[in-house]
């Protein structure tokens, strides 16, 4: 059970009416939750540990002065560490020259049901190997073909190369049989980010949406708030320092005048129901509450999932902290919520 369940505030627009003493626009107000850590020694102690780990041997070499080859050797040893699920199985796979990993729940030899997970890793880091720590675990508990293209990273292949990749891979689910409700896009960080903006690259070309997004720390702002999480929070946050963060956005170089150039700017009126997961302890807090507000504002369904005590992607820890485990089970309960049968 949630720890509270809280509605926000009306958004301004409604506000601004009420001074013109004008009819305000009939809102929904956004669903925000929060849990704290479950109960018992295996969470307290595994919490302490494995903070203390992405402090350690993790946060110091993401970012500068490191290169991107230093940085993503970084990533790749600390995520080997993390168990995968044993109840899937993992198989590789090529789109054409894209490479993509196939994970399926080894009980469900011929799912019904498809997910496109876009992987984390600020657009210049991670793959499919290093997150399996929760694909395998999605797969084995949705059922679903989990499909994780190795999409094209920075700083070798600036934006939008990571989206395309991305429409590929769902235009290849597509071409399989998956119908559309029938179909999740899901992803962490950066990949939060490209579920979001794969959301919007789908209506612009006039592909049909899929039926649910669930977005876990996505990074929305292109700029930092000097008031905002990105600076109050950086000294709560075990794994991301802020250089990182503007390292890898000047990277990524999104122009701005791009129809997908500024992710606040994306129009949300078709955006699917959407399940938002977020650390209470991490520099990119910030987004997920934006997006609750701006997909409600929108008219479309989002649930904001706040977990005290915990960081960014702490999902990635499934297998030895009980709340990651708790996490990803909320993710496949909404999966199957919004799922046509």
């Amino acid at each position: 059970m949630p720890l509270t369940s809280v509605q926000g505030a009306p958004p301004m627009s409604a506000a601004l009416h009420a001074v013109k003493n004008t009819p305000a626009p009939v809102t929904t107000l956004p669903i925000i939750r929060q849990y704290l850590p479950p109960k018992g020694a295996k969470e307290s102690l595994m919490g302490a540990l494995l903070r203390g780990a992405l402090i350690v041997g993790l946060k110091p070499f993401l970012g500068p002065p490191w290169n991107v080859a230093t940085q993503r050797a970084a990533l790749h040893v600390g995520s080997v560490v993390m168990p995968q699920d044993g109840r899937a199985l993992v198989v590789k796979d090529r789109i054409g020259a894209l490479e993509v990993e196939r994970v399926t729940a080894k009980a469900v030899p011929q799912p019904r049901h498809a997910i496109v997970y876009m992987h984390g890793g600020a657009f210049c880091v991670g793959s499919p190997r290093t997150h399996r720590s929760i694909t395998t675990r999605l797969a084995a508990l949705t059922g679903a073909l989990v499909l994780v293209p190795h999409y094209r990273r920075t700083p070798e292949h600036p934006f939008p190369a990571q989206i395309e990749d991305g429409v590929a891979a769902y235009k290849q689910l597509l071409a399989e049989g998956f119908a559309p409700e029938r179909i999740g896009i899901a992803g962490d960080s950066a990949g939060g980010n490209l579920t979001y903006m794969l959301s919007a690259a789908l209506r612009q070309q006039g592909l049909p949406q899929p039926a649910v997004l669930v977005m876990m720390s996505p990074v929305v702002s292109t700029e930092f708030d000097p008031n905002g999480s990105a600076v109050t929070r950086a000294h709560r946050d075990p794994m991301i320092r802020p250089a990182w963060a503007h390292q890898v956005l000047d990277w990524y170089n999104a122009p701005a005048d791009h129809p997908l150039g500024t992710p606040k700017a994306i129009d949300l009126s078709e955006m699917p129901p959407s399940l938002i997961q977020v650390g209470e302890d991490e520099v990119l807090y910030d987004d997920s509450q934006w997006i609750v507000e701006a997909a409600t504002r929108a008219g479309r369904h989002a649930e904001l999932e706040i977990y005290l005590k915990r960081w960014h992607v702490f999902q990635s820890h499934a297998g030895l902290l009980p709340s990651s485990d708790q996490a990803l089970q909320r993710q496949a309960e909404f999966f199957k919520r919004y799922w046509a049968a």
